[in-house]
């Protein structure tokens, strides 16, 4: 994600290409992934548990407060499927092997990086809640992201160091400069403003006295994620750089690259150095050229008016069924769906769990294959949907995807069969949003294993979760105890209570004594349970919606805090009654036996007897980590945010994400190092070249 080393270039520069400023009252075209992977890290929230999502939650309400605060106008965009030219497949599984390597790091109690399986849903919903103008573009976001800050002649707000490329008039705020937790106020007007730094890719050009169109061949140079150059022996960068430049590599390619007044003499100074393979050196540097130039993108008109993107309706994409067109984009459906039928292929979140175990997305794989039957087996496809469809086996009308996941800690794939039930074998994908709601529910319980019968009496609002957990506890390996049981129910009361507005402070008491010890267990038996219970919540989410959602979609944030549930887990194997972590006659206590009526109901009292009580060995696979209580309560913005989806408008990951996190030696080495160390460090770095806080000058954007 991003131009290798560039952010660290830029940031570190004594010739100070990130200028204070203070922002308000504009709008803001906001990198959805972006902002959501730095906030969760750069605030430490919960990893090792599954995350913390009420405390995401009230992160994330906080920061659009802000912007409201200063009257700035965000508009989120969101990645959406894998680009149809797989230009990036090969990064991606380079990604994804970090991803599991950082998994198991954590695992084992070292450091490294995890986002929670459910932090996009989260993100969506909250979003969604606060009524923030969103997107989820149909592929990758960047471009579409610059085309919009371009037209709309708006900052974009992002780390990703490949908006430094883009020719972008209204310039770049790096998310990790974005100071929005402090709202300051300017002492002449008395109008609130959050300080910013903010790149102009005009005054970084300047100082090198170069054409701005140069800058796309310096990013397939130094390194990005479309252009990979082979075969070019590149000269001694070092001996073109200044005297005194911190890094004297980038700062050298820089200055040769000025000497050429535009993109056909680079290119040709460049094949100078190529041995074999000059047709394909320059056509990836042309390719890399046309990968930063914008046109007029699609998102102002959706934001305007909700008009579809015509890429959608012709090419590649239009394997997509119209009526899913504008879920998707409002991000009520998943980007899932946009894989499977372009790409047919998914690649399973790693999480952290016991990795001598299967992994724990295997639970939801019969999920995921009914899906599957539904988007590739789903009536007839027209002859360009079938050139892009999965191929079939000789002779068969199977269809298969494929699933990317890992093998102990090493990202291995396998070919899942689509299949149907029974009820499917008449539905047809294309008038999939015509049937009628009760046939949609039955897709959905023959699914999860459900009969009609088995859910009467359980309230509308807690029927997913609750089928959910039925799946979990009939297919966990291994079989959960009830004191993991006991402590999901118990989260769940926990969410559902912090959401009101009495919250009963006492509910869980003796955990909140526990939580001020700042100390708590991770137990790798409950973490991979729970990482199941997750994989299941997720894919059961995402078959609900492309069922136009036959069952009600619960708050993801109030279903699951992770470090509380471990705690309860903790406390219970401790040999803590259950009934004591309840205050009697509580609302809390009331709730939890509804909740645990709901399960018995489903599962029977028998299965539940005959579940293990989880006393029995009390001390296995425990690892010590830290955790801070950070739940507090959410208010509303959408009055403010509802607005800017109306009317006419006249006035919208870099290399610290991967590059940090590079396994050496062995494939089991994980490196110890953590982002949030790293940025202090540059952040000392950076105040020794440059003038103290105390005479830093801020201007106005």
């Amino acid at each position: 994600m991003g131009v290798q080393g560039l952010k660290t270039f830029i940031e570190s520069s004594k010739r100070n290409y990130l200028r204070t400023c203070a922002f308000r009252d504009k709008r803001l075209i906001i990198d959805g992934c972006n902002l959501y992977y730095l906030l969760y890290f750069n605030c430490n929230l919960d990893q090792i548990h599954g995350g913390d999502y009420d405390a995401f939650e009230e992160l994330i309400t906080q920061f659009f407060e802000n912007l409201a605060a200063c009257d700035i106008s965000p508009y989120v965009v969101l990645d959406g499927g894998d680009d149809h030219t797989d230009k990036k497949f090969y990064t991606i599984l380079k990604r994804k092997q970090q991803k599991i390597n950082m998994a198991y790091a954590l695992s084992m109690g070292k450091r490294g990086r995890v986002l929670p399986l459910l932090i996009n849903n989260v993100l969506r919903q909250l979003l969604h809640k606060l009524k923030v103008p969103m997107v989820q573009c149909l592929e990758e976001a960047d471009w579409e992201i610059a085309a919009l800050a371009e037209e709309w002649n708006c900052p974009v707000l992002s780390n990703d160091s490949d908006f430094y490329i883009f020719n972008l008039r209204g310039g770049v705020l790096p998310i990790s400069h974005f100071e929005w937790k402090k709202v300051r106020v300017d002492k002449w007007t008395n109008k609130k403003f959050i300080k910013v730094k903010h790149f102009t890719l005009e005054k970084f050009c300047v100082s090198f006295k170069m054409n701005a169109d140069l800058l796309p061949i310096f990013a397939s140079i130094l390194g990005n994620d479309y252009v990979k150059l082979h075969n070019i022996k590149y000269p001694n960068w070092e001996e073109y750089s200044v005297n005194g430049t911190e890094n004297a590599r980038i700062d050298g390619m820089l200055n040769w690259l000025s000497q050429f007044q535009g993109p056909e003499e680079a290119i040709s100074a460049l094949l100078k150095f190529t041995d074999k393979g000059k047709v394909i050196v320059q056509k990836a540097l042309w390719k890399g050229i046309k990968e930063y130039k914008l046109i007029s993108g699609s998102l102002a008109k959706f934001f305007y008016s909700n008009v579809l993107p015509q890429s959608a309706l012709t090419g590649p994409l239009q394997v997509l069924p119209k009526w899913t067109l504008r879920p998707l984009l409002e991000g009520r459906m998943s980007s899932s769906v946009i894989n499977v039928l372009v790409h047919q292929r998914v690649f399973l979140t790693p999480q952290v769990e016991n990795f001598q175990l299967p992994c724990s997305s295997e639970i939801s794989r019969p999920i995921r294959q009914v899906i599957y039957g539904l988007l590739l087996l789903g009536g007839k496809q027209t002859a360009n949907k079938q050139a892009l469809a999965v191929k079939a086996v000789t002779g068969t009308s199977k269809r298969y995807v494929e699933e990317y996941g890992r093998q102990h800690i090493t990202l291995s794939n396998q070919k899942v069969e689509a299949i149907q039930t029974k009820v499917m074998e008449e539905l047809q994908l294309e008038t999939l949003d015509k049937e009628p709601h009760d046939v949609r529910l039955q897709v959905f319980l023959d699914t999860l294993g459900v009969s009609s019968a088995m859910f009467r009496g359980i309230p509308r609002a807690l029927q997913l979760q609750m089928f959910v957990t039925r799946y979990w506890l009939v297919n966990a390996q291994p079989q959960p105890c009830q004191v993991h049981l006991w402590g999901l129910l118990l989260g769940m009361v926990n969410g559902k209570l912090s959401s009101t507005t009495k919250t009963e402070t006492d509910m869980l008491l003796r955990l909140k004594l526990q939580t001020g010890r700042g100390r708590i267990y991770l137990e790798d038996e409950a973490a991979h349970l729970y990482s199941q219970w997750q994989s299941c919540l997720r894919w059961s989410l995402n078959l609900n919606r492309l069922l136009l959602d036959p069952l009600s979609e619960p708050e993801c944030a109030r279903l699951y805090r992770g470090t509380l549930v471990h705690q309860v887990v903790g406390e219970l194997r401790r040999g803590i009654a259950l009934e004591s972590l309840l205050m009697r006659g509580s609302s809390a206590e009331q709730l939890f036996k509804q909740l645990k009526d709901a399960i018995v109901s489903l599962v029977g009292e028998d299965f539940i007897k005959k579940m293990k009580t989880g006393l029995e060995n009390r001390d296995a696979g425990k690892t010590q980590s830290g955790y801070k209580d950070q739940n507090q309560p959410i208010d509303d913005l959408s009055s403010f945010f509802e607005h800017l989806m109306d009317g006419d408008i006249d006035d919208n990951e870099d290399d610290d994400l991967n590059g940090w996190n590079k396994a050496k030696g062995h494939k089991t080495e994980i490196p110890d190092c953590l982002y949030t160390a790293r940025t202090r460090h540059k952040t000392k770095v950076r105040n020794v070249n440059n003038p103290s806080k105390k005479y830093e000058r801020i201007c106005f954007l």
